[in-house]
């Protein structure tokens, strides 16, 4: 069953994240760092440079991801305009509904649903979203406080972008290292998978937290979120009114976002697979990783540019849970 053989043993390691977390107090950002500048890169070096990855094909790909998140964001915007969010809200938003797990969870899902060939073309799937995270996603999480220039600027600072760009530049010229080497990267990237699912444990029971921590002071609540402290002796009662309207919104859209996540990713990507003459395996696959929840990078990114995290964790949460039922029937689904 899919339930069983699939969902079971990724939850089971997430399981344990929240266990490291609530018994072992371990924190996650060490992690969540080590994630973005080490593992991660690490592991999408060695995807792009794997003799079956063709560019033709990592391009076809990524212009299916570029559709689909193109759909998405502009659906994200307008709703966020709808809700009379301001810009910073829209832009938590639409990270939370645009950029999905494709890697930490994704992966697993295909790789356990459809053997090695899933990992494959998976991991493609992955290094395209990763491509997009690294560029559109560290845009909009830094536009919702800067400028479009200091924003664009941002994308240059994380190393996913050099390791995806060297790798196939590398791959193409027949110019990459030497073998021990090349295995050194490779036993790097192969930790990104299970630390990622840990991490993402980790970042779960902190919003989990979060919410238990309810009845604690705003200001509280906020630090714990990674939001603004106001510090408790200076909160007034215009503070406390403030900062539990900007709680609910957080809530409110972290709520909805999954809709366009789950909901709206494989619907658009059964759209769109229309307009591509891709095999049918790999179109399957690129509907599974379309319909996974919010990225951990997307929670990474927006406390890193304190961007609403406090809404994106939630938006994680959510569709995370979301995913066991959704997940579950896609692949069924699917066949």
């Amino acid at each position: 069953m899919v339930l069983t053989d699939v969902i079971v043993p990724i939850f089971f390691i997430i399981f344990l994240g929240i266990l490291l977390r609530g018994i072992g107090r371990v924190e996650p950002r060490p992690f969540a760092r080590a994630q973005l500048y080490v593992l991660s890169p690490a592991l999408a070096f060695m995807a792009l440079t794997r003799a079956e990855m063709e560019t033709i094909l990592v391009l076809r790909v990524l212009l299916f991801v570029a559709i689909l998140a193109g759909i998405i964001l502009g659906v994200s915007q307008g709703v966020g305009f709808l809700m009379k969010g301001k810009r910073i809200e829209r832009q938590a938003f639409s990270m939370a509904s645009v950029f999905m797990n494709s890697g930490f969870y994704g992966i697993p899902v295909c790789l356990l649903a459809f053997g090695d060939i899933g990992l494959v073309y998976a991991t493609t799937h992955m290094v395209t979203n990763a491509m997009l995270q690294a560029t559109l996603g560290i845009f909009l999480v830094s536009a919702g406080r800067l400028r479009a220039s200091e924003a664009f600027l941002n994308i240059f600072r994380i190393p996913m972008i050099y390791a995806i760009v060297s790798a196939r530049l590398l791959a193409h010229f027949d110019l990459l290292p030497s073998e021990p080497f090349m295995k050194m990267i490779s036993l790097i990237g192969q930790a990104a998978i299970p630390i990622g699912l840990l991490l993402l444990g980790m970042q779960l029971h902190v919003i989990m937290s979060y919410f238990a921590a309810r009845r604690m002071a705003p200001a509280d609540t906020a630090a714990l979120a990674g939001g603004d402290s106001r510090g408790g002796a200076g909160v007034t009662g215009d503070d406390t009114e403030r900062e539990e309207r900007e709680v609910r919104r957080d809530i409110i859209g972290g709520v909805l976002s999954p809709v366009l996540r789950l909901g709206g990713g494989f619907v658009g990507a059964l759209l769109i697979l229309r307009f591509f003459d891709f095999d049918p395996l790999l179109g399957k696959i690129l509907i599974v990783q379309s319909a996974m929840p919010t990225a951990v990078h997307a929670v990474v990114y927006a406390t890193e540019f304190d961007c609403r995290p406090r809404m994106v964790a939630v938006a994680i949460l959510s569709s995370t849970l979301l995913s066991i039922l959704s997940v579950t029937l896609i692949l069924g689904y699917l066949g």
